[in-house]
């Protein structure tokens, strides 16, 4: 009986805990100011930087900001990311290199995830010509890409939500709060 005792007195403020932060994450305005963008995303964002290979060669460096949730506050959400590549400064000024470099990039996202061809959509992104695509890998995962040109840089954006919760608002609140700044 005292062991019974013993596991329920140190289970229990472990659940509880985590059902009452489950859904208390908290949102911040994020500001890069290297990466010249602000964004709404959930905190504690980390940030990080990756070379490796891109549409524009090898060791392009890639600055990544992002957020996943701790093992007690998995519930909606599994990641929230933008991440940025300078570009060349005579792309952003040509609308046809303009559409190649985003059609290569929606497409070098999206074989990330899959070998699958799920639709890739234009889209403008608050202002920003880009393209998206959506995909749901028949797992308990969704995956919501999109990719913008904003100010000489290739802006990529991506959230990952668990299935059958009602996620529009954050993602929403994600994609709309984006704001490139012209340096």
């Amino acid at each position: 009986m005292r062991s019974i005792a013993k596991i329920v007195f140190v289970i229990l403020p472990v659940v509880m805990f985590s059902s009452c932060h489950r859904n208390n994450v908290p949102w911040e305005k994020f500001a890069s100011a290297p990466g010249a963008f602000n964004i709404t995303i959930p905190a504690p964002v980390k940030t990080m930087d990756k070379k490796g290979l891109s549409i524009f060669g090898k060791n392009t460096p890639t600055h990544i900001s992002y957020w996943e949730p701790s093992a007690f506050t998995i519930d909606k959400f599994k990641r929230f990311e933008v991440s940025y590549t300078d570009i060349p400064a005579n792309i952003s000024r040509d609308s046809l290199s303009m559409a190649m470099i985003l059609d290569s990039a929606i497409v070098t996202r999206r074989r990330d995830f899959t070998d699958m061809e799920p639709l890739i959509q234009n889209i403008e992104l608050n202002g920003y010509p880009g393209r998206a695509f959506f995909f749901d890998g028949g797992g308990n995962a969704l995956l919501n890409v999109k990719v913008c040109i904003a100010n000489d840089r290739l802006y990529e954006f991506m959230v990952v939500s668990k299935k059958n919760y009602a996620t529009n608002n954050e993602v929403s609140t994600f994609y709309n709060s984006f704001v490139s700044i012209k340096q």
